[in-house]
């Protein structure tokens, strides 16, 4: 049986968005998100990690958590997944350790100031994190993660919309 490899990395990215308080202020107000997932690579889809069930466990999360779940709503969480997996033929693929790069971020509408017919939406919070594991415990492994990220998108979101804590 091959060695298990989990490893939990907070990347530190160059994002214009993350979680300081300016970051914070933008969640401010609102009252109800959508969740959108990004397509999921087949390899890691192969291991189980799906577009429908990152998007439901979020869901799950951000219900437990009483914040509003509309599908209509502009406002958005997003999830995605990045990956890397071992070169075939350097490895024995099925083996090989996958790193999931995965990040959850809270986009809104925005509108600029120099030119307000000028409408886009934009990242205004985000969280990310990185996981290297065996393919065996990529599902597991990135659940994990996910309640994680979700966890810390509910504490900000709290931090400035202390109503929603009931």
């Amino acid at each position: 049986m091959g060695r298990t490899f989990l490893l939990f990395l907070m990347a530190a990215g160059l994002h214009a968005a993350g979680d300081s308080a300016l970051d914070r202020a933008t969640l401010r107000g609102i009252t109800a998100v959508n969740v959108v997932v990004d397509p999921v690579e087949a390899q890691v889809e192969e291991q189980g990690v799906t577009q429908k069930n990152l998007r439901a466990r979020v869901e799950d999360r951000l219900h437990a958590a009483n914040i509003t779940l509309d599908s209509s709503s502009s406002e958005f969480v997003a999830v995605r997944l990045t990956s890397v997996h071992a070169i075939p033929g350097r490895f024995a693929v099925t083996r090989a350790p996958f790193a999931v790069a995965i990040t959850l971020a809270l986009y809104q509408p925005v509108q600029l100031v120099r030119d307000p017919q000028v409408r886009t939406a934009t990242q205004t919070w985000e969280v990310e994190t990185v996981v290297l594991a065996d393919p065996k415990v990529l599902y597991r492994a990135c659940e994990e993660s996910i309640d994680d990220l979700a966890a810390r998108f509910i504490a900000a979101y709290r931090s400035v919309n202390p109503a929603a804590e009931k």
